[in-house]
């Protein structure tokens, strides 16, 4: 246990490099330094894997969530008391949580950090699971042979683990994608993101696949003929429900061994806790040894700690009152939030609107004749198929998973393995606007195809529409919306910005319930439906195209070179791939602490990270940039060692304004 324990702990220990930056007093100089070091490290395996299987985790106990639903009408249904009016509201608990979950941990990991609550939201997903597999009905009595009554109330057991599944999986999203990206160097976030998202599509193509073998193997033994058929195929259906559910804890279980011993990441590190105490005792020891720089080093220090203006910088500054700057003031951050917030409501409401992965919507599709009539009545809540009336609950529910296997699983992966090389190949304006263009003219098309062939024998033309939908999905704005989220805004509100804006997507989520309810999964329905949908998509296209009051996507990507105009075909498809622009650049925050922000002296500390025993270590003193204004400083710097023996480079600087050289005295010696 000793030697597990051990080796997670050193799993991580190549990205604890917060020492390397700790001392370093200007934020820019910071920030570019933890991007160089990200960028020696590239492509992080490690990162990718804890972000991988927690999205996993969610995605699968989410999928199983749908899976497991109709076996639960079917045993829980006593005396035909339980109509789908129960599934609207386990969905609704279990979006409502979600969104509570997305909010409140991606606010709460801008305050207390990541690292402190990566792994959390895993014992929340694994508590819920655990706590819906074993619910029960509790003592029966048996009162007739039609009555019984339990000492518990099974639904209300799964409506409370249910919402606490929803808060885990809603943490899920903003805490993944944002440790993903902060983690990620410059060149290969896209890829990083894309692929840590491809998790949701494989964690489908995972809880139906294992599904179906756990129900036709459990079930291998019925006897419909067999008088006690009815009990036995409860028996077989409570197994499965508990058994598909409690699969989806696995991945979770090995990301949250991971995940435990993950280091803050480093950007949190430089925008939030700002800790200059390792520079402080440095320039205390330099300044000891050279008694005639005592003065100045003194100076330097006041104005490290202060910042010139005797307010310490070592204090945390309210975020409320950060945030209220970042997203209302002239820097108008509420408008990043509003574009990709209405774009991920919108496409949730297109996505739940029309059902696209519900047995009942498959079933229409499928639907290669008028459906007959049922020999038994009504068809029982659990079974959404109008050409399988009679099926019992086993063929049902193997049949949804089929289903949703070979016309939605496959084609959503196929959508997201294709989006990883293409994500930087193009804009992501770019991308989301044809993939969007696209996918309104599908749903339009899909909307023609059923009004002509719906339940006739050409249904497959709709299949196809459909199969391609599933795939723009995830090579389009599925996955870039979850991408963009977590690169537009700054370190301080990452967090809190991703969650409002994947919960607004899920609110979309709750809207569509509702119209899906109302609107029904006949053929008049569908077509209504798939018709505002094509719609909705257009409205979206023309949104972002069109960036009504500056409500926009920034560009998180660089201008291709004039020169790449005038290479051939070739010469651009193979150097087609566009260049990152960083976090930092992308949302600089403050302004005033990055280059590109505008001209503006920052005063305080700053180093950079040599390999070794080699260490930089410079403070200087700016204040303003007017003209005719002084500017003077010291500069400290660890030249290196020789045994025992430290080379310090001590370097006074002197500039009386713009027009004027800089004069410098350099002294070396040895301490």
């Amino acid at each position: 246990m000793w030697a597990i324990w051990k080796w997670l702990k050193d799993f991580w220990v190549r990205y604890w490099f917060a020492g390397d930056v700790a001392h370093i007093r200007e934020r820019a100089r910071r920030d570019d330094l933890i991007s160089n070091i990200l960028d020696r490290i590239g492509f992080s395996f490690r990162v990718y894997l804890v972000a991988f299987l927690g999205f996993l985790a969610s995605s699968w106990s989410l999928i199983a969530v749908a899976i497991i639903t109709p076996a639960l009408y079917f045993i829980y249904d006593r005396h035909g008391q339980i109509d789908r009016d129960a599934g609207l509201v386990l969905d609704m608990i279990i979006l409502t949580s979600t969104i509570l979950g997305m909010i409140a941990f991606g606010h709460l990991a801008d305050r207390l950090g990541r690292s402190k609550l990566y792994g959390i939201e895993v014992i929340v997903m694994l508590a819920a699971i655990g706590g819906a597999a074993f619910s029960s009905a509790g003592f029966i009595i048996h009162q007739g042979q039609d009555d019984e009554t339990g000492s518990l109330d099974i639904y209300a057991a799964l409506f409370m683990f249910r919402f606490l599944l929803g808060l885990g999986i809603g943490a899920e999203y903003p805490m993944s994608a944002v440790i993903a990206a902060e983690f990620s160097p410059t060149g290969r976030r896209g890829v990083m993101l894309a692929a840590v998202f491809l998790a949701q599509s494989i964690g489908r193509i995972l809880a139906y696949s294992i599904s179906v073998g756990a129900l036709r193997g459990l079930s291998r033994g019925l006897d419909p003929a067999a008088q006690d058929f009815l009990d036995q195929t409860k028996i077989v259906m409570d197994i499965f429900w508990r058994l598909a559910l409690s699969l989806a804890g696995i991945p979770a279980i090995f990301a949250l061994g991971f995940r435990l011993f993950i280091p803050e990441t480093p950007r949190f590190f430089s925008a939030v806790k700002r800790d200059i105490k390792k520079a402080r005792e440095s320039l205390t020891m330099i300044s000891a040894r050279t008694p005639e720089l005592v003065a100045d080093v003194e100076h330097a220090i006041v104005a490290v700690v202060t910042g010139g203006s005797g307010s310490s910088l070592t204090e945390k500054r309210s975020w409320r009152k950060m945030a209220k700057e970042y997203y209302f003031s002239p820097t108008k951050g509420w408008k990043r939030l509003a574009a990709i917030s209405i774009q991920w409501l919108l496409l949730d409401i297109v996505w739940y609107g029309v059902g696209l992965d519900s047995p009942g919507t498959l079933a229409a599709l499928w639907l290669d004749q008028k459906p007959p009539l049922s020999d038994s009545g009504p068809q029982p809540p659990w079974n959404d198929d109008p050409a399988y009336p009679d099926a019992t609950i086993v063929e049902t529910i193997d049949r949804n998973l089929v289903r949703t296997l070979e016309l939605s699983s496959i084609a959503a992966l196929v959508g997201s393995i294709a989006v990883i090389p293409m994500v930087d190949r193009l804009s992501r304006k770019t991308h989301y606007l044809w993939t969007t263009w696209t996918l309104a003219v599908l749903f339009a098309c899909m909307a023609i195809a059923i009004s002509q062939t719906y339940a006739q024998s050409t249904h497959v033309v709709t299949m196809v529409f459909y199969v391609l939908a599933q795939v723009m999905f995830n090579l389009g704005p599925n996955t870039l919306t979850f991408i963009l989220a977590a690169e537009i805004f700054p370190t301080e509100v990452r967090g809190t910005s991703y969650g409002i804006a994947a919960g607004f997507g899920k609110l979309g989520a709750l809207i569509a319930r509702g119209i899906l309810k109302r609107a029904g999964k006949g053929q008049t329905g569908l077509v209504i439906l798939l018709s505002v949908f094509s719609a909705v998509l257009v409205v979206m296209a023309v949104l972002v195209s069109w960036e009504p009051m500056g409500i926009a996507f920034p560009a998180v990507q660089k201008p291709r070179s004039l020169e790449w105009k005038q290479w051939s075909m070739l010469e651009k498809l193979i150097n087609s791939k566009l260049d990152n622009k960083s976090l930092e650049e992308i949302s600089p925050w403050p302004p005033s602490t990055h280059p590109s922000a505008g001209a503006g002296g920052t005063s305080g500390l700053v180093a950079t990270a040599g390999d070794g025993t080699t260490r930089s270590s410079s403070v200087s003193e700016a204040e303003g940039q007017g003209p005719g204004e002084v500017h003077g400083g010291i500069s400290l710097e660890l030249v290196g060692h020789a045994g025992d023996t430290t080379i310090l480079q001590v370097e006074e600087l002197q500039n009386k304004g713009p027009s004027e050289p800089e004069i410098s005295t350099v002294t070396r010696g040895i301490y």
